[in-house]
């Protein structure tokens, strides 16, 4: 039984601190404070985010370093361009348009692509990105930084990457399942734990001598009587 509790134990112990493990050394939750990414990100809402982003890809949401801006973060951001990408917008352009196509944006607030009024046109270098936030009427983005290399960030800059997970995500399901597992396993090494205990401690009978016995060492024979003497 002892075996069992310790066995148990180990595995609870997995099943409940895996998990967890995996979320924080993976994920970061990050609040989003300012409306620079409405609609699609509401103030307030909560974003978990991938710590290790991996290949950024176009229409990624991202946390990002502006302190080559001279700017504190972290910022939320929409990646619009990459490496080798042409992003543009000229005034009275209905899209942006990335490689000299139109860049659909279904995220952005009310459909208008140059809110803001701010018109540029980069080309941007290996290894950076062109960031923008979705609100474009209310955001402090690549746009409005073209004396730093034309506004583009090192895409070292990225903090994390929106992993799309919320808690009714199957991922997240999954884990919870798994932790809470754990803990009741870890509730039944603890009860076959004490069961343990207690039974290696119960009372051992011990057997008395019983007098008027002839063995000492056999209390369960039984008293012969003496030969009587003939006259």
């Amino acid at each position: 039984m002892g075996i069992w509790a310790v066995a148990l134990l180990v595995l609870g112990v997995m099943l409940t601190g895996g998990p967890l493990a995996f979320l924080f050394s993976t994920f970061t939750p990050v609040k989003q404070a300012g409306g620079n990414m409405l609609p699609a990100v509401p103030v307030g809402t909560v974003l978990v985010m991938r710590d290790d982003p991996g290949p950024l890809r176009h229409g990624d949401v991202i946390t990002y370093d502006p302190s080559d801006w001279g700017l504190d973060g972290p910022f939320f951001g929409r990646v619009v361009a990459l490496g080798g990408d042409h992003i543009a917008w000229a005034t009275g352009d209905r899209t942006l348009t990335l490689n000299g196509k139109p860049l659909e944006e279904p995220y952005l607030e009310g459909g208008d692509a140059g809110a803001g009024g701010v018109p540029f046109a980069v080309s941007v270098p290996e290894g950076r990105m062109f960031v923008l936030g979705d609100n474009r009427g209310d955001s402090a983005d690549s746009r409005f930084h073209p004396d730093h290399r034309a506004g583009t960030l090192p895409v070292a800059a990225v903090m994390g990457v929106d992993s799309g997970l919320s808690e009714d995500s199957p991922l997240i399901g999954a884990l919870g399942l798994l932790s809470t597992s754990g803990v009741g396993l870890l509730a039944l090494s603890l009860g076959l734990g004490i069961a343990s205990l207690v039974t290696r401690r119960k009372p051992v009978e011990v057997a008395y001598p019983v007098w008027g016995a002839t063995r000492v060492d056999d209390p369960q024979q039984e008293t012969q009587p003496e030969p009587q003497r003939q006259p």
